[in-house]
Order: structure tokens, then sequence, then C-alpha cells
């Protein structure tokens, strides 16, 4: 049960960081750390110690392919932790479908803002007013659709 208690913690926080990342378009370190703590604790809690070894590989690998797409200006550094942070609590095997959720809640956020801004005001020298993605919406999507069968207990 402290296993679940935790993995409804790093749920919690996850929600936290996508309402903050809406709000602000930012993602702050002081959500990602507990996030991060809470996932580990989850991971640790609920099963043997070569499960952590295959969340942190899953975290790592999330974080180095993060950090490229923050490179190239498709993410925010946020978001990349943010992904990182909850791949903690989602074995490597499980990494593909979190991203499939993940792309899958992204494309309809995308879609969901599209109609939203389609009205953007004009700027002065003629062009729509840019808006940027709130990527860690999808992101929590993904992490609730992975963690959701081991939060059931808890629910």
């Amino acid at each position: 049960m402290a296993a679940e208690i935790a993995l409804a913690l790093a749920v919690a926080i996850g929600l936290t960081g996508a309402v903050w990342d809406v709000r602000t378009r930012r993602i702050p370190n002081l959500l990602v750390l507990p996030l991060a703590v809470a996932a580990v604790g989850a991971t640790v809690l609920g099963a043997d110690w070569s499960v952590l070894g295959s969340t942190a590989l899953h975290a790592a690998i999330a974080l180095v392919v993060g950090m490229l797409l923050f490179a190239g200006r498709l993410i925010g550094a946020g978001d990349a932790k943010f992904y990182a942070a909850a791949a903690l609590a989602i074995p490597l095997d499980r990494a593909l479908p979190m991203l499939g959720w993940v792309a899958l809640s992204g494309l309809a956020l995308v879609a969901l803002m599209t109609i939203w801004y389609r009205g953007l005001k004009i700027t002065r020298n003629g062009e729509r007013q840019s808006w940027t993605l709130p990527y860690a919406v999808p992101i929590f999507c993904g992490f609730l659709a992975e963690s959701w069968p081991r939060l059931e207990v808890v629910f």
C-alpha cells in the first residue's frame, strides 16, 4: 500500500506540474524534484531493485532525448525534466506505451489549442501572435495512463 500512496503522490505532483505549465508555460524544478523522489519511492516500495534499474534507464533515455529536443527548440527543458522524473515510476518495457499516450494526448491538445487560438489577434507587423504548447499536460496524461492500473488499489 505504501507504493501506491507514493505513486498517488507522484500523480498529484504531476497534475500540479501540468496545471502550472498551463498557467505559466513553465515547469519549476521545485516540482520536478519532488515528482522524481515520489516516483522513485513508488518504484522502490512496490518492486524489487531490478525494476529501479529499468525505471532509471527509462528516465535516462527520456532525459537525453528530451535534451536533444530542447536543443532543437522543439520542447522546453522543463518538459524534458518533467518527463524524465515521471519515467522514474514507469519501467522501460512500458516506455513506448507511455510515449504513445503522451503523443496521443499531445495531438488532442494541439487540436484543441488550434481551435481555441484560431482567432489570435494580428500584431502591428501583420502577423498573428504565436502560442506555446503546455506539454506537461500530455506528459501527465501519459504518466497517468501508465500509472492507473497500480493506482486502482488506492481508489
